[in-house]
């Protein structure tokens, strides 16, 4: 149980850095620039994509303490891949502000309620690239990758981060542009830590065969000593 706390206490930077630096930056500083293209302009909005939007960072806690539990190296690969993402997606917030119009919520039923909500919650400075698209990839990739992870469970994470991506262009929170940006950040990341990780492995066997060669020369007189290390290594 010890273990399982003190490896779950990871996740806590996700909701460390967005409290210390998204509320600051989601103003207006100077220069706003916006990213709409004519596409943008044609796509729908949708309400009832506040459900996944709002639901998302529950979800992905809940499929980063799956990983924790199964896969601990997959999981620390997500996690510093989310956090680096969210470094440097507030650093581009700091310099390069970009916002996007919203429609005007009219409607009385839960799902125009949440949509103003989260409209009041959440200025529309903070756009590229997207976090949440940032995320929802990240945790995309990482479900094919999952150990003991079943089809139908990476199924159901993969079809909800695709839904958490389309919910930010549907609920005019995002353009196109930071959804791209969003994927390819997150995309980038997560490749960057499945090589450094993979260096890292390959540092270890290297290190254990040294172990195991040096043993061997230290064991001069035949005593069986270095063999047995050799295959506890």
């Amino acid at each position: 149980m010890r273990t399982y706390l003190a490896r779950g206490c990871w996740m806590l930077l996700i909701p460390l850095f967005i409290n210390l630096f998204y509320g600051p930056l989601n103003h207006v500083k100077g220069d706003v620039y916006s990213l709409v293209t004519v596409l943008d302009q044609h796509i729908p909005f949708i309400k009832y994509f506040i459900a996944p939007y709002l639901a998302w960072y529950f979800l992905m806690f809940v499929v980063l303490a799956w990983f924790m539990k199964h896969d601990y190296e997959l999981y620390i690969q997500s996690i510093f891949s989310i956090c680096v993402g969210l470094l440097l997606s507030f650093m581009v917030y700091a310099v390069f502000q970009t916002t996007v119009p919203r429609p005007v919520i009219l409607g009385q039923d839960l799902f125009s309620r949440l949509t103003r909500f989260m409209y009041g919650m959440d200025n529309p400075y903070n756009a590229f690239p997207s976090i949440h698209v940032m995320t929802a990839y990240i945790i995309f990739i990482a479900s094919s990758k999952a150990k003991g992870y079943g089809k139908k469970a990476m199924l159901a994470s993969q079809t909800l981060s695709v839904l958490v991506i389309l919910s930010t262009v549907f609920l005019k929170q995002h353009t196109l542009m930071d959804v791209f940006g969003g994927i390819l950040l997150g995309g980038s990341l997560f490749k960057t830590m499945t090589l450094i990780q993979g260096l890292r492995h390959k540092k270890r066997i290297k290190q254990g065969r040294n172990v195991i060669s040096l043993k061997l020369k230290e064991d001069k007189y035949s005593t069986g000593f270095a063999t047995k290390c050799g295959q506890v290594q």
